[in-house]
């Protein structure tokens, strides 16, 4: 309003400009108010530091019997101490939140006037001076003391106040597991704002920290206690700030938070914290890969920047989950140019857009063409010269290619095969194949299209000695058509979460893992060597049902329902990602294993794919899966695994049958 009435008459006459005048006045309105509030705090302080010189004189004259007056002693106190006062800003500190940096510049002030003050009773003719005190020196350190006493009491019971306030307008009571110092830095945090947390205590295992008091706050028990405390204390929240804790602990952990009904939070892991320091903003929910079996796997970055520095890469599938974190991260690492190709247009514009804002100086085409068109192929290999090509796109569902197999034919082998010739002939340094782990000993007609991509790199990489390798990898978390989407989307929807079959295990990644793999089998290069991920050991898919319906605050079996459906065709309870004959042969490398390729007759398997060419282009399924019973020797398709399960349960049931 007061801005309108002062601003009026100059509208009415147009002098009036709305940026240039308005800012003026905020500015001038802001100035008003930071110099009324630093002149009431210079008040208040100035009467506080005329107190303590007045305390300090009657403590030391107390004991005369005519002390005389104390306006002289007074007078040089404030002469030396308000200069040094406005010198060093201490009016402008923040009473609310004064900080230890805060107090150690109150301290420098209260010990700077001292000197000054000694020298003026020097020189000032009397009445200025301490001649009739026995020991005069005392004064210029009872003074101080009690300024500091003084002005440091008013700021402590300033920011008390303000705490207190902030307390009481809090939100839900909060447990905090843990007392390290990413522990107490977001506890600090938390008490200095008005946040959604109201701390009420910690809990520890440490025995020897249970009973102490942290930031004020009590250390209240282990644990394993949080259930009772939860109930006892009314606590809504729990919140983990252990960033070191490890999968399994931290899986530990949520068990027993789960018995509480409370929200749970986390800091996360050290690598993030790293990046974002410790904040309450940093809080967030419990994921899946925060409850991985083993430490997430961070690979050579500086091998990975000398790799594509100045590079033109290819990336196929980019429009896809692991296509658009390759693209990514090949951003980050210095490429020329980024060929980002899809055949579907949307997910290729999304990967695009979002790229964009990352890109610095690479420069991002976008290329919407299938891997099945060799023509389109070859005009993007002319046009662009690719030096890298990363081949990710692929049919990866194992019922749906069971369905529809002439499907996997045509984008597994053929794209794959299009990909790798133009790659030979367009004198390509470094190729990488993204495969499975369902291509080892496959039960499905995917996994065995990818064995026969695997055995198409093989093939030419020895044939033309050309850099060509593949990677396996396992399930990749947060990936389209993953496990863990389908089943966080059943728990929002409030359905049952459906597994399978209870004992069907499998090997986990995260998306940036699975990326960082792809890259680093292509800086180290090879003959055909086929390339997997130490992935410590498999999850059973039921046990990560149960926690994706924790992590969502529910209870299994009680909120959400499990419902067992059976496995569906050409599903393996297991899957392992070396064969036993590659088991032999394998070496260890760092995160890596490495398998040497096989021996593959590349004209037997070019006519091989020929047929199944034939096959594909007839929809004559049973016939491509017979060619690829020969192609892959390893390949036992589903039906002829269930019916050979079928005939050893019979002969186990006929061998334990009484005579």
């Amino acid at each position: 309003m007061s801005v309108r009435l002062f601003t009026g008459p100059w509208r009415a006459r147009g002098l009036w400009n709305g940026d240039l005048f308005s800012g003026a006045w905020e500015y001038v309105q802001r100035s008003a108010a930071m110099w009324a509030s630093g002149t009431a705090k210079a008040i208040i302080d100035v009467i506080l530091m005329t107190g303590a010189a007045a305390w300090a004189w009657f403590g030391s004259y107390g004991q005369i019997g005519d002390p005389g007056s104390p306006l002289p002693f007074l007078a040089v106190v404030l002469c030396a101490r308000v200069p040094i006062y406005f010198g060093l800003n201490i009016h402008r500190m923040p009473w609310r939140k004064v900080s230890r940096y805060d107090v150690l510049w109150l301290t420098g002030s209260a010990i700077a006037a001292p000197p000054v003050m000694a020298l003026l009773f020097y020189i000032l003719p009397d009445p200025f001076t301490l001649g009739r005190l026995v020991r005069p020196y005392l004064i210029f350190a009872t003074e101080p003391a009690l300024y500091l006493i003084l002005l440091g009491a008013v700021r402590i019971g300033a920011r008390t106040i303000a705490t207190t306030q902030r307390r009481a307008t809090r939100g839900d009571r909060t447990l905090v597991v843990g007392t390290g110092d990413a522990a107490r830095s977001l506890v600090w945090q938390l008490q200095e704002s008005v946040t959604d947390y109201d701390v009420v205590g910690f809990v520890d295992d440490d025995p020897a920290r249970q009973g102490m008091r942290v930031l004020g706050l009590p250390v209240l028990g282990s644990i394993e206690a949080l259930p009772e405390l939860v109930s006892g204390l009314g606590v809504k929240q729990i919140v983990v700030a252990i960033p070191s804790l490890t999968p399994a602990r931290m899986r530990d952990i949520l068990l027993v938070c789960e018995q509480t009904g409370a929200a749970v939070r986390i800091l996360p892991p050290l690598k993030e914290l790293m990046t974002n320091g410790v904040a309450v903003g940093a809080l967030r929910e419990v994921r899946m890969e925060d409850l991985l079996p083993r430490s997430e796997v961070k690979l050579d970055h500086s091998a990975l920047a000398r790799f594509l520095n100045g590079k033109t890469v290819l990336v196929t599938g980019g429009g896809g989950s692991i296509g658009r974190e390759l693209c990514r991260q090949i951003l980050h690492v210095g490429a020329r140019r980024l060929l980002v190709l899809g055949r579907g247009e949307n997910s290729v514009y999304e990967a695009v857009q979002e790229l964009s804002e990352l890109r610095g100086e690479c420069e991002v085409v976008s290329v919407i063409c299938d891997v099945q068109n060799r023509a389109a192929l070859r005009g993007i290999f002319e046009q662009y010269c690719p030096d890298v090509v990363l081949h990710a796109a692929a049919h990866k569902h194992v019922p749906l290619m069971e369905q529809y197999p002439a499907e996997a034919i045509w984008n597994n082998i053929v794209g794959t095969l299009n990909i790798v010739r133009l790659s030979v002939e367009y004198g390509v340094e470094s190729f990488v194949l993204v495969s499975s782990d369902k291509a080892v000993d496959p039960s499905s007609v995917m996994g065995s299209t990818k064995r026969v991509a695997e055995m198409i790199v093989q093939g030419y990489a020895v044939a033309r000695n050309a850099s060509m390798v593949s990677v396996r990898f396992g399930n990749v978390l947060g990936s389209r058509g993953s496990v863990i989407p389908l089943m966080t989307r059943q728990i929002k929807n409030g359905q049952a979460v459906t597994v399978t079959d209870p004992e069907m295990v499998r090997y986990f990644m995260t998306i940036p893992e699975a990326a960082q793999l792809i890259l680093q089998a292509g800086a180290m290069g090879g003959r055909g060597q086929v390339f997997v991920l130490d992935m410590g050991y498999p999850v059973k898919i039921i046990d990560l049902a149960r926690d994706l319906i924790r992590l969502s605050g529910l209870v299994p079996y009680q909120d959400v329902p499990i419902r067992v459906t059976g496995r569906r065709p050409g599903e393996k309870l297991r899957e392992d990602f070396l064969s036993k004959m590659e088991t032999a042969g394998a070496q260890k490398n760092g995160h890596f294993y490495i398998v040497p390729p096989e021996p593959v007759a590349l004209d037997a398997l070019l006519e091989h794919i020929r047929e199944l060419r034939v096959a594909a282009a007839a929809g004559e399924s049973d016939r491509i899966v017979r060619l690829l019973e020969h192609v892959v020797p390893s390949f036992e398709p589903d039906a002829i695994r269930w019916a050979r399960a079928r005939r050893e349960w019979r002969s186990a049931a006929a061998m334990g049958r009484p005579e």
